[in-house]
C-alpha cells in the first residue's frame, strides 16, 4: 500500500510466474499424454486417415502400422536379418526336443488315418503289431524333423514375413508401442516435461514485469504460445542433439543429446521389450505356422512328410502302389501330413523355452544396439517419431494459449 501497490495487485503480480510455472508442466504433461494417448478414436467425424476429427487419437496408436514397418525396416538394415535369427537354432536339438511329445502325436496321427483308410484292417491287427509300426515311425521321426528344420531355416524368408508379424503386433496391442516409447524415452518425456516448467517460470517472471508497465490481457496468451511453442521444441532438440559428442572445456564436459548418452540403459529396456513381446518364439512360431506365407511351410513340409512315409514303406512301396493304387497312397501321405500340420502349433509350444533361449535376442539386440556409432542409433530409433514432433511442438502451443486465456479471464482484461 506505502508503494502505490495494492494487496490485490500484488497477489496478482504474483499468480502470474506461479500459474505459469503450474500450467506450463501441466500443459505440457497433457501434450505428452495426447502423444501416447487415447489407444482408439475417442469421438465422432474422425477425418479419415487422420487421428483428428471431433476428437482425438494419441499420435503413436494412430501411427502403428507406419511405425511398425519402418521400425522393422530399420532393425533388419542395423542390428539383425531375418537369417541370422534362425540361424542360431540347431535343428538337431529341436527333433531331440521334441522326441517325447511326437511320440503320442504320432500314435494319434497314424491311428485316425489307419481307422480312416483302412478301418478294419486295422481293427484286427495285434497290438503288438501296431506298437511296432509306431515305434518305426518314431524311430525315422528325428531325422525327419531335423531335415525339416534344415529345410525352413535355408527358406526362412519364402516361410516368414517378419514385417507382417510385427505390423500385426502392433495392431492387436496398440499399447505396446506405447509401453516401447515410453520405457526407452521415459527420461526424456520427464526432462520435456520439467524443461517446459522452468521456461515457464522465467517467461513468467518477464510476463510480471511488463504487465506492471503495460498489463495488456492479449499478452498473457501470447506468451502462453510462445512458451508453449518454444519449451518442446527446444526440449525436443536438447533431447537428439548434437547427435555426435562434442567435449568442451578440454574434454571435461561433452555435449550430446540427452537420448543419446543413454545409449546403454535405452538399448538394454529395447531388447528386452523386442525379445520378450515382439520377437519371442511363441509369437514367430505363430507368424511362421498361421502368416501369410504359412502355404509354402504347408508345401514343405507335405514334401517331407511324402518322403519319410516312402522311407516307411520301403521295399514295399511297389506293391503297396499296385495293391491299393498310386491315388490312395498319395491319399494317405497327404492326411498324414494335414494331421501333422493340424498339431504343429501345440507341438512347437513344447520346445519355446529352447528356441527363445537359442536366439538370445534380447541379449543380442542389446549388445549391438550399445555397438552403434552414435548417428546409427539416432537413425534407429528417432525416425520412427520424428515426422510427427511438429504435433507435439503445436499442442504445447495451442495449451498455452488456453492457459494464457484463463488467466487473462481470471485478471480480467
Amino acid at each position: 500500500q506505502d508503494q502505490g501497490v495494492s494487496s490485490n495487485d500484488l497477489l496478482k503480480y504474483a499468480s502470474i510466474p506461479m500459474v505459469s510455472t503450474i500450467f506450463t508442466y501441466f500443459h505440457i504433461w497433457a501434450a505428452l499424454y495426447m502423444t501416447f494417448y487415447p489407444l482408439e478414436f475417442r469421438g465422432c467425424l474422425q477425418i479419415k486417415g487422420t487421428n483428428m476429427g471431433c476428437g482425438w487419437q494419441g499420435i503413436v496408436p494412430s501411427k502403428g502400422e507406419k511405425m511398425a514397418r519402418k521400425a522393422v525396416h530399420l532393425m533388419t538394415s542395423k542390428l539383425l536379418t531375418v537369417q541370422e535369427v534362425f540361424a542360431r537354432i540347431d535343428p538337431g536339438m529341436v527333433a531331440e526336443e521334441l522326441d517325447p511329445v511326437l511320440h503320442n502325436i504320432l500314435n494319434d496321427i497314424i491311428d485316425k488315418v489307419a481307422e480312416e483308410e483302412e478301418p478294419e484292417l486295422w481293427r484286427t491287427l495285434p497290438a503288438l503289431v501296431k506298437n511296432e509300426l509306431i515305434l518305426k515311425a518314431r524311430e525315422q521321426t528325428p531325422p525327419v524333423i531335423k531335415a525339416m528344420m534344415d529345410d525352413v531355416k535355408t527358406n526362412i524368408e519364402n516361410v516368414f514375413d517378419l514385417t507382417d508379424m510385427v505390423v500385426k503386433s502392433f495392431l492387436r496391442d496398440p499399447g505396446l508401442l506405447n509401453h516401447m516409447f515410453i520405457k526407452c524415452g521415459y527420461m526424456e518425456l520427464k526432462f520435456i516435461r520439467d524443461c517446459g516448467a522452468w521456461m515457464g517460470a522465467i517467461a513468467g517472471s518477464f510476463q510480471v514485469i511488463l504487465w506492471i508497465h503495460w498489463s495488456e490481457g492479449w499478452m498473457l496468451p501470447t506468451f502462453g504460445l510462445v512458451v508453449g511453442l518454444l519449451s518442446n521444441w527446444v526440449a525436443l532438440k536438447m533431447i537428439f542433439e548434437p547427435v555426435v559428442p562434442i567435449p568442451i572445456c578440454g574434454g571435461r564436459v561433452v555435449i550430446q543429446g540427452l537420448f543419446l548418452k543413454r545409449q546403454k540403459e535405452v538399448s538394454a529396456e529395447y531388447g528386452k521389450i523386442v525379445a520378450g513381446n515382439v520377437l519371442s518364439a511363441r509369437y514367430l512360431v505363430a507368424a511362421i505356422i498361421r502368416g501369410p506365407s504359412s502355404d509354402k511351410l504347408f508345401e514343405l513340409i507335405h514334401r517331407h512328410v511324402h518322403t519319410a512315409c516312402d522311407e516307411f514303406t520301403g521295399v514295399s512301396r511297389p506293391f503297396l502302389r499296385w495293391y491299393k493304387g498310386a491315388e490312395r497312397i498319395n491319399r494317405v501321405k497327404q492326411k498324414v501330413g494335414d494331421k501333422l500340420i493340424d498339431s504343429l502349433a501345440d507341438t512347437m509350444r513344447h520346445v519355446e523355452r529352447h528356441l527363445d533361449r537359442s536366439m538370445d535376442l534380447e541379449n543380442i539386440l542389446r549388445e549391438r544396439m550399445q555397438a552403434l556409432p552414435s548417428k546409427d542409433f539416432e537413425d534407429l530409433l528417432h525416425p520412427v517419431f520424428q515426422e510427427d514432433e511438429w504435433k507435439l511442438v503445436l499442442m504445447g502451443g495451442v495449451l498455452g494459449v488456453l492457459v494464457g486465456c484463463v488467466q487473462w479471464w481470471a485478471l480480467g482484461s
